[in-house]
């Protein structure tokens, strides 16, 4: 099944992301000859905006550009604001939210391939290969500030992907130059069994799931379990899945017209009590007060683009 995310805009496109079954984002180029994304993705703090646990085969770089997002990668949190980027290696999972008030980041999924052969294979390459680095967070340079900036409006032209794939270029070399191995790192093994473990239960939620019966997915017992999701997701296996049915439920009280019961069903929850007040407690109110405040909320690409110029010229 698959999964919304919070809405985006790409070249003038409105759209939402989606991932498969396994949690891969379905990443949409800009053309065909450059395996390159770039968007805008607005968060409604009030809405309790967040992109639940995914991954990609891109590397990914976001700025944050209004406001604050907490990331989680691999089990660890941080916070990205305007002064810094954060750039996500391909196949980590990761999430974001929200921290206090509305957010707006630019994305850039993209492929090593863009990078020329050479520096490809003797510089790109082989720092990728080392299994040390995930993620990475740098400062910003206003020079550098002006230049992501200008991507708002990329519209595709092979002209623009001069100037991104130059700033992608110069992020790298001074990425190579100042790594240094991390002293503890996440068990592959791990990743991957907490990689399918997630799956099982983005794709089960609906049922009367148990710690057991998702343990036993993975061959292991329960306080393994446990422990994996806690280091990990920070939450237990039962408060993760309770998490993703109530996202997967504001998402179908945004998008449909279906009843509260008959959501409160089919995401697994069996009393509809029990299911607005979980909601409640999460998003801060009733289902259906969500529905009538929310629903059809235009996106903020135009405005965070305005509040991004005014930023810039508080800074010249």
């Amino acid at each position: 099944m698959n999964v919304s995310f919070p809405k985006c805009n790409q070249a003038g496109t409105e759209f939402v992301i989606s991932t498969t079954d396994d949690l891969q984002e379905k990443v949409n180029y800009l053309s065909e000859d450059f395996p390159i994304s770039i968007f805008t993705q607005t968060y409604h703090h009030a809405a309790r905006d967040s992109t639940p646990f995914h991954w990609h085969n891109e590397l990914q770089l976001n700025w944050v550009f209004q406001g604050e997002l907490e990331y989680c990668i691999n089990g660890d949190s941080l916070r990205l604001s305007g002064d810094k980027i954060l750039l996500v290696k391909d196949h980590q999972l990761h999430s974001s939210r929200t921290t206090g008030k509305d957010a707006c980041s630019l994305c850039i999924n993209f492929s090593p391939d863009i990078f020329h052969p050479m520096i490809l294979k003797h510089y790109i390459r082989p720092f990728l290969e080392n299994e040390s680095f995930t993620s990475s967070i740098q400062l910003l340079n206003p020079e550098q500030i002006d230049i992501l900036e200008s991507l708002f409006d990329q519209t595709g032209e092979p002209l623009g992907y001069f100037s991104v794939i130059n700033f992608l270029s110069r992020i790298f070399e001074e990425l190579i130059r100042s790594f240094d191995e991390k002293p503890e790192q996440n068990d592959e093994e791990e990743m991957e069994l907490l990689q399918s473990l997630l799956s099982f239960v983005h794709n089960h939620y609906q049922d009367p799931l148990t710690v057991r019966q998702i343990a036993a997915y993975g061959i292991i017992n329960k306080n393994s379990c446990t422990d994996l999701f806690r280091k990990y997701t920070r939450l237990s296996p039962i408060k993760y899945l309770n998490k993703y049915r109530l996202y997967m439920a504001k998402n179908l009280i945004l998008n449909t017209k279906k009843p509260i019961t008959e959501i409160s069903a089919d995401v697994g929850y069996n009393q509809i009590s029990y299911f607005i007040e979980q909601f409640k407690g999460t998003y801060g109110l009733s289902p259906l007060k969500y529905r009538n405040l929310f629903a059809g909320t235009p996106l903020f690409h135009k405005q965070c683009t305005s509040q991004s110029s005014e930023r810039t010229s508080s800074l010249s």
